[in-house]
């Protein structure tokens, strides 16, 4: 009997879609020269990539700037990071950071770079709803401040966050406004103008591209240090050899999901809505993280007594493929990477941000469903999870 596959970790990774596995195929089956070079097939990768770069700034409603070609979402994040910071202080001297407490680990830690080589960091919190205030937003920048980092919609929480009320102050401080859209794209509308942002990021294997390509969009007029030296390709903000089949991919995934009525309507949402109602009905004490508007995919779920990594794994036995919140790696901002317990569980750094405390931090679960997700796996997982959660309840510790 083959074994039943339910996969609703699609904010961790997406399959590759069958429009763009075509562009693939036909590009690596006839195209392999170095768009650095200046012969036939040289040219032929370097147009491939123009024309990637032109189908993803379409897609986020850019129609200037810069597209800058990434190894993903980390990539970046780190450059964004990172190489704006820099070329700030670099530029005009203002060393001054605002970012909220509930960001990506890739904007995180770069974060904290910065801080140690001497620009201040002012972080937000986070309300219980999943998202910071924009009053609290405004109250941290100052007139030094250089950059501002706030993602488009949590990763873990799929809570939208709210970009564009603060994009005008922003602006009005001088600062530049960084937008992490790797968990928004392919599930909201991305428009640059409408968000009012400098500095934009996604990854293609969020949207159903390959793994190892993102892309950073820039602004006119904004500027980054490049992390990647060598040869100077992409204008010398990204050194190395452009990973020209991952940018046709990604300008596919890009244009696919720009398309009228390609952005997941209703159904995904009332499929998510489902598996929320079903996991209430099961009378284990269920509770979402986080209210307000989200993504229509995602939905972050303490179950209470339940060790989070541990029901993963029963789950996971069972065929079901979901997302642990807490993890076995230092996720705390600010906690020594190099110092970490196997046996312990660290609580997810985005629901702490929230003020949940160690336990429920420790004990949540991420559902989130794609563009091929069916009814009959939502039901078939609301199924597992019935059988699975009575055996895994963990006693309080005294």
């Amino acid at each position: 009997m083959e074994r039943t596959r339910i996969y609703l970790d699609h904010n961790g990774s997406t399959p590759v879609t069958p429009e763009v596995s075509h562009e693939l195929r036909i590009f690596v089956e006839g195209y392999w020269g170095n768009a650095g070079a200046g012969h036939p097939d040289g040219l032929a990768a370097r147009a491939a990539i123009a024309e990637a770069k032109a189908r993803v700034a379409a897609a986020i409603g850019a129609s200037g700037g810069e597209i800058v070609l990434t190894s993903g979402g980390t990539e970046s994040n780190n450059l964004a990071m990172l190489g704006a910071a820099r070329a700030r202080a670099a530029r005009d001297g203002r060393r001054h950071l605002v970012l909220a407490r509930h960001e990506h680990l890739s904007v995180v830690r770069p974060a904290e770079q910065l801080a140690r080589e001497g620009f201040e960091v002012t972080w937000v919190d986070v309300d219980p709803s999943g998202a910071p205030s924009v009053t609290n937003l405004a109250a941290a920048i100052r007139p030094d401040t250089a950059l501002v980092a706030l993602m488009l919609a949590n990763n873990e929480t799929g809570i939208l966050q709210p970009v564009a009320e603060v994009s005008g102050i922003v602006r009005a401080a001088g600062a530049w406004l960084f937008v992490d859209a790797v968990c928004g794209a392919g599930k909201v509308t991305i428009d640059v103008e409408r968000l009012g942002c400098d500095l934009v990021s996604v990854s293609g294997h969020k949207l159903h591209a390959p793994k190892g390509i993102g892309a950073l969009w820039m602004r006119e007029g904004v500027e980054v240090a490049p992390l990647m030296l060598g040869c100077g390709q992409q204008d010398g903000l990204r050194s190395g050899t452009e990973n020209t089949l991952g940018a046709v991919g990604l300008g596919a995934a890009m244009e696919r999901h720009a398309a009228p009525g390609a952005v997941p309507g209703p159904g995904l949402r009332t499929l998510r809505d489902r598996l929320l109602e079903g996991i209430a009905a099961l009378g284990v004490g269920a509770v979402r993280n986080g209210t307000g508007p989200d993504l229509p995919n995602t939905a972050s779920v303490w179950f209470p007594g339940h060790d989070a990594l541990d029901l993963q794994r029963a789950l996971g036995e069972e065929g079901l493929s979901v997302t642990a919140q807490a993890s076995r790696a230092a996720s705390e901002p600010g906690a020594d990477l190099a110092v970490v317990a196997p046996s312990v569980p660290r609580p997810s750094h985005v629901l702490r941000a929230m003020g949940c405390d160690d336990a429920r931090a420790t004990q949540s679960l991420r559902f989130s469903l794609g563009s091929t997700t069916r009814a009959a796996e939502v039901e078939g997982a609301i199924d597992i999870l019935e059988r699975v959660l009575k055996g895994t309840r963990i006693e309080p510790s005294a």
